[in-house]
């Protein structure tokens, strides 16, 4: 899903704002971040690396485009950028955010085998949301199967001994 980049703008300056890397304080450098991003950002961010507060933002740095940072934002990008502030401050998700335990499982009937070097290619370039509840239903089975193993092992030995 591809963002508005006024609106990823919005919530990386709401967070670097809470984790205080702002030059001043976030209502005065607001105005200016929010028509002319690069004057301050950029700044902001390389702060945040420096003193290795920069974990928090990877999330919402991998979805901004390169040249997030080559032009001010035009009218459109402005209200982006103030929704995306808003939200970010409220706490509201990405929207379209994919969270894997919202999946329904699959069921049995459904199983289906992969072979190994598909399942790396999957993993190397990607797959859809389908395809990567396929991988974890196989996933979940295996350590199911490798608990039960494990639980009969010790039963086994508990017999013995």
């Amino acid at each position: 899903m591809s963002y508005n980049r006024g609106y990823l703008l919005g919530r990386l300056f709401a967070q670097l704002a809470r984790q205080g890397m702002l030059q001043g304080d976030p209502e005065q450098v607001y105005q200016t971040a929010s028509t002319a991003p690069p004057q301050v950002l950029p700044a902001a961010l390389a702060l945040a690396i420096q003193q290795g507060k920069e974990v928090d933002l990877y999330a919402l740095t991998q979805l901004l485009p390169t040249d997030a940072f080559n032009s001010p934002l035009n009218r459109r990008e402005q209200g982006a950028f103030a929704l995306g502030y808003l939200h970010e401050r409220s706490g509201y998700p990405m929207p379209g955010a994919e969270d894997e335990d919202d999946e329904p499982d699959l069921t049995e009937r459904y199983e289906l085998r992969i072979d190994p070097p598909l399942k790396e290619w999957i993993k190397r370039h990607g797959g859809g949301p389908f395809i990567r509840a396929l991988l974890r239903a196989e996933r979940l089975k295996q350590s199911q199967a490798a608990t039960v193993s494990l639980a009969q092992e010790i039963s086994t030995e508990e017999d013995k001994g």
